[in-house]
């Protein structure tokens, strides 16, 4: 992220969430303040179960907070009722997921419309530009099930960026993959966001992520550590 950036996209304010579990409660996160600004590459590196996708899921909207606030693009979806907030998603946000998510009976071509189409337009120009910048063009009429996983997530970050939202979600987008797909995809990831100077956030508990990030930080003990030198080994990333 070159210079300073000019606005912030992400406002978190005493966020906190928690689930029932066995006739107690488990919390999750615990008044969670943080700021991601416009342009920037945020990652929340930890271990499965540390609350990354939980924070995630809030950010986005798919998870509703016990208390606090997210506001996004100046917008607090805190406040949206569903409807509302489904809309703001699809407009604003552009989500990846671990394990794909396309839709199987869908082309590739009309996985990467539908959320255009939804709204009554008709996307086929920027989605075959896309495909062609993911190295997918010739698929645009296969279904999922013929393409490998690499293939499946170049698909599923064109789908993502289909609609030019302001920021991307991504939760785990290589945990699927083998090493050397998964950093091709990371390398066309970031090349794609910040060619258009979206904010890209990544929850991962691939270390190799940190060198390439503007920002890092993790959960602990349901509490968010946000500032994380270089010079702090990655290994503590995980204490």
């Amino acid at each position: 992220m070159n210079g300073k950036p000019a606005r912030s996209m992400v406002q978190i304010r005493g966020l906190s969430k928690g689930y029932a579990e066995g006739g107690g409660a488990h919390r999750i996160l615990s008044d969670v303040d943080l700021d991601i600004a416009e342009g920037e590459f945020f990652v929340l590196l930890g271990k499965s179960g540390s609350g990354k996708s939980t924070l995630l899921n809030l950010m986005s909207g798919i998870d509703q907070a016990d208390h606090g606030s997210v506001v996004i693009d100046g917008t607090n979806i805190t406040q949206l009722d569903e409807r509302r907030l489904t809309l703001f998603r699809r407009d604003h946000i552009g989500i990846i997921f671990q394990f794909f998510n396309l839709i199987p009976t869908l082309t590739v071509l009309e996985n990467i419309t539908l959320p255009a189409e939804l709204r009554g337009g008709n996307a086929d120009a920027r989605a075959l530009d896309l495909l062609e910048r993911v190295g997918l063009r010739d698929r645009a009429h296969s279904y999922p099930d013929r393409l490998s996983g690499g293939e499946k997530q170049r698909v599923a970050i064109a789908r993502a960026l289909a609609q030019d939202p302001a920021i991307i979600i991504a939760d785990e987008p290589t945990g699927n993959l083998d090493e050397e797909t998964g950093q091709q995809i990371l390398r066309l990831l970031l090349e794609l966001t910040r060619d258009v100077g979206r904010t890209l956030i990544m929850a991962t508990h691939n270390p190799e992520i940190v060198p390439l990030a503007d920002r890092v930080c993790r959960i602990h003990d349901s509490k968010l550590v946000i500032t994380l030198r270089d010079s702090q080994p990655v290994k503590e990333l995980f204490l």
